[in-house]
């Protein structure tokens, strides 16, 4: 028995089969969640597939339009007054044996000045930064920081628990009383590109963050559908200049190197590598430049942006 309970948010949209391979690796856990809220954006309610989990008992909800931000702040007003610790899982992640039990053992055992962790996601590997990754201050040999210039290294696969700058969002849990300070700011509207960075960055400024190596997922993350590769193109400029604008301990010439770094790596592997992906993503770059040249960046609407 846990001093601690946990209540976990999935916010959802017509991601049906991703939702039910969830259910099913959380079903197989030791440990139980205390609270399962599941916020649905979908334009097909996932309500069948909850049916199929009796035992897992869950509090439901609808509501348009789609934005991650906004879903996710709707979960943390329905988690019930005995909850103190916050989870959030995007429906494509997959839970590997103990996970759970991994993550609250390490709630069981950390101090009050632990305001967050996230579970090692074992799909995606952190590579130490190349001369190209270095000269533009897009990555970092450690993994789990933030650099000046507002990119981050990728915690993932860790053989050690490991404290961080900031939580990928696809897996993460809060205690619940850092709510009572901070809350996802829904400026980051529909699929909302680093949404994760922006939050989890400013409650890391105040509290201690870690990713516990022995609470292992998978991600089944999915690349962008080509037609919105223009819009995530857009994102990458107009998203991670908006969060460095606002953190002044991150610095905004460097930032505009970075994002000239990665426009040109969008260029290289879009039109030489010939990835229509990549192109149309540099497509977006150079709009979403222009955008903030002519001064009609903060008009972005991001609000047509696609989950996937």
């Amino acid at each position: 028995m846990y001093k601690e309970k946990l209540g976990i948010i999935i916010a959802t949209k017509d991601r049906h089969n991703d939702l039910r391979r969830f259910f099913v690796s959380l079903s197989s856990q030791g440990v139980k969640p205390d609270q399962i809220v599941v916020v649905d954006a979908g334009s097909k309610k996932c309500e069948d597939v909850l049916k199929d989990f009796p035992t897992l008992k869950t509090d439901y909800t609808h509501i348009t339009p789609p934005s991650l931000t906004r879903q996710r702040n709707t979960g943390i007003k329905m988690l019930r007054d005995d909850i103190t610790l916050a989870a959030f899982f995007d429906d494509d992640i997959e839970f590997i044996r103990d996970s759970l039990k991994e993550m609250m053992d390490f709630w069981e055992n950390t101090g009050p000045d632990t305001g967050a962790a996230a579970f090692n996601n074992m799909s995606e590997r952190h590579k130490k930064p190349g001369l190209h990754g270095k000269l533009f201050y897009i990555g970092h040999d450690t993994p789990g920081r933030i650099l000046p210039s507002g990119f981050q290294s990728i915690p993932c696969s860790l053989d050690r628990t490991l404290r961080v700058d900031w939580l990928i969002g696809c897996s993460m849990v809060y205690r619940k009383d850092v709510f009572k300070e901070f809350i996802f700011v829904e400026w980051f509207d529909g699929y909302a590109r680093y949404e994760d960075v922006d939050f989890s960055y400013r409650v890391g400024r105040k509290y201690k963050m870690f990713v516990v190596c022995g609470a292992k997922v998978l991600h089944h993350v999915q690349l962008e559908k080509e037609e919105n590769s223009f819009l995530l193109g857009k994102m990458q400029i107009i998203n991670r200049l908006y969060f460095v604008r606002k953190n002044r301990s991150l610095s905004v010439p460097l930032c505009y190197w970075a994002l000239s770094g990665l426009t040109v790596n969008n260029l290289i592997k879009g039109y030489l590598g010939r990835d229509k992906r990549y192109a149309m993503r540099f497509k977006g770059n150079m709009n979403a430049f222009g955008d903030i040249i002519t001064k009609r960046d903060k008009a972005f609407k991001r609000g047509e942006s696609s989950w996937n």
